[in-house]
């Protein structure tokens, strides 16, 4: 029987650690420029003060942060008044063990708790570029690495997701984490980054399904025991602190699903697509049909991944494509899950100057040319910046599936039969 952790990843992590004090030495410059600059000059952070101020709320106060009054309080420190029908509730709605990432943080006070904050999730896209680059062992120049890093920075959701704190950088950071397991034998490891990832549900609603079942398909129960046993501790950890969690939380769910489906007009980023080339009194059934086209393509390549017809990581970018594209709630933030497909394009199409050049600096300048030449309709993001980008992937996507084949396949031997080898690696389970 094989170690829970193996000796390589142990050895790897042991290298790692004797890191941590440059590490430890870039944060702390990185925040202390963050709060010199911005966040002691300008109140912002909005995706983070309700995480901050409700586990400010639970740990410093005892007191539940799903409670209505703690909303009102958050209400009236973002807005200055209490929030409208048609405005984001800005209520604490994330499962609550999120507060065990915010603890530190929540014990500053809140300009220099969103500098080191800022400066975890500039640190965080930094690892993900690494970890992204080692699972496609795409090996680059230190200039190639320094520009794709900042391609990764200025990219539009990530840039959006720092300034406003989100979390989406964090689950991209613990997605990325797992495919890096899974395809270096560590499914353990996977499981356990797959359960982390879940602190924004909305986000991996089916990407960690898909994942877990193809684990399953291919007898990979490590990453199925990992995900279980951290979601497990999550879980007991957060009953034991506040009994009536759960309850709280499905009820503030219900709530934010109502509220954010009327500050965004009750659209999916394909529904706000199609109000603006569909006749008004076509668009609910054109919408209807397109979503549900998309359902059952991803149902078809599910399946087809199953049976080894289609390639693991293909399927995988169609399932986040997909999350993306037809639920009411998606932000574009979310839309950092696109950054795994879209290096993995970038790779396959690096040997190519002209496409090296060009994709990159479209897909950076394309998203904030369109933002900033619709902010004015709405003093603010509009609509229509949640579809362009997932629905451009989408056909990235499609042209290499064409014009490549399955050599397009790269490994992720953890989703793969044992007896089978595809793509460039086979890796057996530890």
């Amino acid at each position: 029987m094989g170690q829970v952790f193996p000796k390589n990843l142990i050895a790897w992590l042991g290298g790692a650690a004797r890191a941590i004090p440059f590490i430890a030495v870039v944060y702390l410059l990185l925040a202390y420029a963050a709060y010199s600059i911005f966040t002691s000059q300008i109140p912002s952070g909005n995706d983070f003060y309700p995480r901050w101020r409700g586990t400010r709320a639970l740990i410093v106060e005892g007191r539940d942060p799903y409670s209505d009054e703690v909303t009102l309080e958050i209400q009236m420190a973002m807005y200055g008044r209490l929030a409208r029908d048609d405005e984001d509730q800005v209520a604490f709605a994330y499962p609550l063990y999120v507060s065990l990432l915010v603890l530190p943080f929540s014990l500053f006070s809140y300009p220099q708790a969103q500098a080191l904050w800022m400066s975890t999730l500039i640190l965080s896209v930094l690892a993900t570029v690494i970890v992204i680059l080692r699972t496609l062992e795409w090996k680059l120049s230190l200039a190639g690495l320094t520009m794709l890093s900042l391609w990764f920075l200025f990219f539009y959701p990530t840039a959006r997701s720092i300034i406003l704190g989100q979390f989406s950088i964090i689950v991209l950071a613990l997605l990325a984490l797992a495919l890096w397991a899974m395809e270096r034998g560590h499914p353990f490891l996977a499981g356990c980054s797959l359960a982390l990832a879940t602190v924004k549900p909305q986000m991996v609603f089916l990407v960690i399904p898909f994942l877990l079942l193809a684990g399953l398909r291919w007898r990979r129960y490590k990453m199925l025991a990992g995900f279980l046993a951290v979601m497990a501790i999550l879980l007991i950890l957060s009953s034991l602190v506040l009994p009536s969690w759960l309850a709280s939380f499905v009820t503030g769910l219900s709530r934010y699903q109502a509220y954010t489906s009327i500050y965004r007009e009750g659209r999916s980023p394909l529904g706000a697509l199609i109000g603006y080339v569909s006749p008004p009194q076509l668009f609910p059934w054109a919408t209807l049909l397109a979503s549900l086209a998309l359902v059952g393509y991803l149902v078809y390549v599910w399946i087809q991944m199953f049976r080894g017809h289609v390639d693991a990581c293909r399927a995988l970018f169609i399932t986040i494509i997909v999350s993306l594209l037809v639920p009411v709630q998606t932000g574009t933030t979310n839309q950092v899950l696109l950054l795994l497909p879209l290096t993995y394009l970038l790779c396959r199409w690096g040997r190519n100057r002209l496409a090296a050049m060009s994709l990159p600096l479209i897909l950076a300048l394309g998203p904030w040319v369109l933002f900033l030449s619709t902010f004015w309709l709405r003093n603010g993001e509009h609509a229509i910046m949640a579809a362009p980008l997932p629905l451009v992937t989408l056909a990235m996507l499609w042209w290499n599936q064409r014009h490549n084949g399955r050599a397009s396949s790269i490994p992720v031997g953890q989703l793969r039969s044992p007896g089978k080898k595809t793509g460039q690696s086979l890796v057996t389970d530890d």
